[in-house]
This record gives C-alpha cells, sequence and structure tokens, in this order.
C-alpha cells in the first residue's frame, strides 16, 4: 500500500536508536523527507527533551520548515518506586517526558500544515501501571492525557493527533528493563523475558520495524480519519475492552 509520503516531510524525535530509528527508516523508505533528532550531534538536529534550552534551539533551528507530521518520542525515565525516587528524579522526568515535548509542540504547530499528523509515543503505562516504573506511569498517562484534549483545538486544523502504544519491542530500553527487573526479582534476565513473552500471545518481543510501521501509516495521509486515540503495537497483549 502507498503510504503516500513522498516528499512529504517528517519531523522524528529521538531518530538515533530503537523506536525512533525505525520510524525514521520506515518513513523514509516510504519517500518523505526525515529530520531526524538526537541528544548528541550525528543526526540533522540537536534536541534533547530533558534541556529547554536544546529544545527552544531546535524549534528555532526549525524556523524555515514546513511539517506534514511530528513523532514525539522521548528516552524512558529511570526506573523506581516511590520510595526510591527523590525530587530531583521527579524534575528530571517532568521536563523530560512531559514539559519538552509540550515546549517543542507549542512552538512548532504553526509550522505543521493542514492534514498534517502529530503522533505521540508512550506506554502500555497510559492503561496500567507497570511494576517498578512509577515516573513513567504518571507522565506517560498526561501525555496521552494530552492527546485527548489536543483534538478539539487541533482538528479544526485538520491536524490529527494520535498515541502509538509500544508493548515489549527488542530495544535496547527493554533490554535495560528486563536486567533491572532479574535484579530486582534476583533471577536470571532469561527468566524475566521468558515470563514477560509468555504474557505475549504471540509468544515472542515486537521487532522495532513493526512498531515502525504502524507508526509510519498513523503519520500518513492514509490514515486520514484516525484521530484522537491510542494504538497498540503489542503482540495482543492488551486484552483490556
Amino acid at each position: 500500500m502507498d503510504l503516500e509520503l513522498k516528499d512529504k516531510v517528517i519531523l522524528v524525535m529521538g531518530a538515533s536508536r530503537g523506536l525512533g530509528r525505525a520510524v525514521a527508516e520506515v518513513v523514509g523508505a516510504e519517500g518523505a523527507r526525515v529530520i531526524g533528532t538526537s541528544r548528541q550531534p550525528g543526526l540533522d538536529l540537536v534536541l534533547d527533551t530533558g534541556d529547554l534550552g536544546s529544545c527552544q534551539a531546535a524549534v528555532e533551528a526549525l524556523k524555515g520548515e514546513q511539517l506534514d507530521g511530528i513523532f514525539i518520542n522521548t528516552g524512558g525515565p529511570r526506573p523506581g518506586d516511590f520510595r526510591d525516587l527523590s525530587d530531583e528524579d521527579w524534575q528530571e522526568a517532568f521536563v523530560k517526558l512531559l514539559q519538552g515535548p509540550l515546549h517543542v509542540v507549542r512552538g512548532l504547530l504553526p509550522r505543521v500544515k493542514a492534514d498534517g499528523a502529530l503522533l505521540f509515543n508512550t506506554s502500555s503505562s497510559i492503561q496500567t501501571p507497570i511494576a517498578h516504573l512509577l515516573l513513567s506511569n504518571v507522565f506517560r498517562a498526561g501525555i496521552y492525557a494530552l492527546v485527548k484534549t489536543l483534538v478539539d483545538e487541533l482538528s479544526p486544523r485538520q491536524i490529527r493527533v494520535n498515541a502509538i502504544v509500544p508493548g515489549r519491542i527488542e530495544t535496547e530500553r527493554v533490554r535495560e528493563l528486563d536486567q533491572n527487573s532479574a535484579r530486582i526479582q534476583n533471577e536470571s534476565v532469561d527468566v524475566v523475558v521468558q515470563r514477560m513473552t509468555g504474557r505475549i500471545p504471540l509468544g515472542r518481543y515486537g521487532r522495532a520495524e513493526e512498531f515502525g510501521r504502524l507508526a509510519a501509516f498513523l503519520l500518513s495521509p492514509t490514515a486520514s480519519y484516525i484521530n484522537g486515540t491510542a494504538v497498540w503495537v503489542d503482540g495482543g497483549q492488551n486484552r483490556s475492552l
């Protein structure tokens, strides 16, 4: 299927690795011009959502662009339970996961074309809290609330806004989470992976390119009537009605 992305301009945040890289690769293969950001130099633009100065500099650098879509993607916060997290941890996660992305989106909205799309990368924690990931549970849910709220404001401009929800996808971040779970529960990583895989009806972790293909579709004109919702790519793990 032609996603009608040829010559579209798509900003992909966090495009140097993991899910962001997968999205950039698929969107680029569909003929779009990808503007990829990373916290470190090496891609088109440096953008660290944990640094509001970096967010503003990126917005300024994109002054001359007209965008057809933005994939809003941040790294995950540090794991931890309520008793483990300091005020500094909460503030850092707030800026990285919520305030920084808000700053970027607000600054770039005037440059998003009609019939464009915003796609926020979230987490299954928007529906069910994940053990030992309190910061993600709180702030990812805030992003989904933002998605639902922006629908009324952006739809009159024919700008769609959605969330994409990855399940257990094979990335460096998920490997780190599995290692953290193994440490907390005093068991091997293999045991953790086996247990997590047992909760997935398809019986395996997802591949980054599988996530990338769905994200590319949601950013594309072919998804022109999908608006204000969360779309899951998790192998069937979420079975809530």
